[in-house]
């Protein structure tokens, strides 16, 4: 019976094996790498300074509904720049129809769309916002207002409509 040296053999299985660790290891690693990308691109605003006083309605509104300017100051804490459009916030009644209250603009502005004003990352601006309100759809004059982030939305303060 011949018998054949099995260490190289041994040792290229033991590569084979330190090569899969490193590989694992790299996986783990890319893949927290990934997950502290997913934080790094999480929306961090706050607001402060909230005001809201009744105005007449824009040339582009509807004369059935009522206008409001809400104001406040919005920090943005995010790793990426805020685009101040109004569908970036919301305005939820406490109560009533959720479709009472929305922010709005004139809708055919294409040059409102491509010069929309930004807050970059790490700095705080002010912000003024049209408030469309159906007062015969809202039962609180109170409303939440939040930066929508798709997963619910970051509150940002409380409003109370004018009489």
């Amino acid at each position: 019976m011949n018998r054949q040296n099995s260490r190289p053999g041994l040792l290229m299985w033991a590569l084979a094996a330190l090569a899969l660790a490193a590989a694992v290891a790299r996986f783990a690693a890319g893949m927290s790498g990934l997950d502290n990308a997913r934080y790094a691109a999480d929306w961090n605003v706050t607001a402060d300074q909230m005001s809201v006083q009744a105005i007449e309605t824009p040339e582009w509104g509807e004369t059935f509904y009522d206008y409001y300017l809400v104001s406040f100051r919005l920090a943005n804490h995010s790793q990426r720049p805020v685009d101040l459009d109004e569908y970036a916030f919301t305005a939820v009644p406490q109560k009533g129809d959720d479709w009472a209250a929305r922010f709005d603009s004139e809708w055919d502005s294409e040059a409102a769309y491509t010069l929309r004003p930004q807050v970059p990352q790490g700095c705080t601006a002010p912000v003024s916002m049209v408030l469309r309100v159906d007062p015969e759809e809202l039962k609180s004059r109170t409303l939440d207002v939040f930066f929508e982030d798709y997963a619910g939305g970051i509150p940002l303060g409380q409003i109370t409509l004018p009489e």
